[in-house]
């Protein structure tokens, strides 16, 4: 059986990963990014490979988690992510402006949510936009952020919500007999 953490990370052209003390250091055209190593795990650099070693079976997850924090560096470094979030409801749209995105969900006022730093956004229609960034951390909480000002109710599924994510609608109360 292959375990994905003893296969090594590729690195791309552009890609430049240091291991320094307890802190692996991964820099690239979009950004630079810092991943702590736990006790028990060991990283090494071979030419454009990463390895994540363990020292003995108590660290087995920890090793997996390594690798896949380094793994998700270098993709956001060298590609970067993106994320698209669509707004349903009737009048509810939104408007990027700059590192600030003015929310009308159905609230008396509208919210501006200003993006944390790293993290950008395009408008595609008054209806959706994009967010992109190179940390996959930073840009899955700035998304669970704005989901949380509006969440989708689950009768009629109106709401903030990412492109594609599955929903289960709930059927309406029926009247007793």
């Amino acid at each position: 059986m292959s375990r994905l953490a003893s296969k090594p990370v590729v690195c791309g052209a552009g890609v430049v990963v240091t291991v320094v003390g307890t802190l692996v250091k991964i820099k690239g055209p979009k950004g630079e990014l810092v991943v702590t190593i736990p006790n028990g795990i060991e990283v090494k650099v071979e030419g454009s490979d990463v390895h994540v070693s363990r020292r003995d079976d108590s660290c087995k997850p920890l090793q997996g988690l390594v690798w896949s924090l380094v793994r998700n560096a270098v993709v956001g470094v060298s590609t970067g992510y993106s994320r698209k979030i669509e707004i349903v409801g009737k009048g509810w749209r939104s408007t990027v402006k700059g590192n600030v995105i003015n929310l009308q969900v159905g609230h008396s006022h509208p919210v501006d949510f200003k993006l944390p730093e790293g993290v950008s956004a395009t408008q595609e229609n008054p209806g959706s936009f994009t967010l992109f960034s190179h940390d996959k951390q930073l840009l899955g909480q700035t998304c669970a952020d704005i989901q949380g000002i509006r969440p989708v109710e689950p009768y009629k599924l109106k709401g903030i919500r990412l492109q594609g994510q599955v929903l289960r609608q709930k059927a309406r109360k029926a009247a007793g007999v």
